[in-house]
């Protein structure tokens, strides 16, 4: 039989469901993601109650309702274990200033590249968050683990705000936001967060990944290569600094 495609064994025939043609594997969420439809072998549709995950929103592709993620986080943790937006994990074991990611296309408009200082902790001699250097197009911005702040190589007295670059403190540290696309945050304890939005995704370089949903292809080289975490986190130590 002909299922819109290509001839196909009747046992491996699609569905009908609401006037819309499913090939067999195909699954479709409702217009407001509270239920989801696989199609089976031989025609047959299978419905259950579905909801969208922590994090994600029902959104219409294509004339298709999914769970999107709306946003995705890395994370570099007080003892210098990174996790990447898609949920890879490393642990840096030297002291440097590392690239942690950025826009990969460098003119790009909402182009944005944040750098983590690691450094040896002086009371048990462990590797650690020291501070974090945030550039945009029109802003550079360095914040240390005691809250100091520097915009543009001047000190600053937060919160400051321009050009849809804002930095403010808040009780759990500090907290550097650009129109709300991308957020970075520094806690007293040294964990920091890089928050991308959907917008951002398969866009992103370095360490904290390219956002896609697929951890087997973070923590790469530069070149692309895989090698083993130490070296790849290694690799992406900032240049310029």
């Amino acid at each position: 039989m002909f299922n819109g495609d290509v001839c196909v064994p009747t046992d491996q025939c699609g569905c009908a469901h609401d006037g819309r043609y499913l090939l067999a594997g195909e699954t479709i969420f409702s217009s407001s993601c509270t239920e989801k439809c696989t199609c089976s072998t031989s025609s047959q549709l299978t419905c259950a109650e579905s909801s969208c995950r922590s994090g994600e929103t029902c959104t219409l592709i294509d004339g298709v309702h999914s769970c999107e993620l709306k946003e995705a986080q890395c994370k570099v943790s007080p003892e210098a274990l990174l996790t990447s937006f898609d949920g890879a994990t490393g642990k840096y074991l030297y002291s440097g200033i590392y690239n942690l990611a950025f826009v990969c296309d460098e003119s790009a408009l909402s182009w944005f590249r944040v750098l983590v200082s690691i450094g040896t902790d002086s009371d048990n001699g462990l590797v650690a968050v020291e501070a974090i250097y945030v550039f945009f197009p029109d802003a550079f911005i360095a914040v240390k683990k005691n809250n100091r702040t520097w915009v543009n190589g001047r000190s600053v007295k937060l919160p400051y705000n321009k050009n849809a670059v804002s930095v403010s403190q808040v009780w759990d540290g500090i907290v550097i936001d650009q129109a709300s696309q991308v957020e970075v945050h520094l806690y007293p304890n040294g964990e920091v967060t890089v928050k991308a939005k959907k917008t951002f995704a398969e866009k992103l370089c370095a360490p904290c990944g390219n956002f896609n949903g697929d951890s087997t292809d973070d923590l790469k080289l530069p070149s692309g290569k895989a090698e083993n975490t130490a070296d790849v986190l290694q690799a992406w130590k900032a240049e310029d600094f």
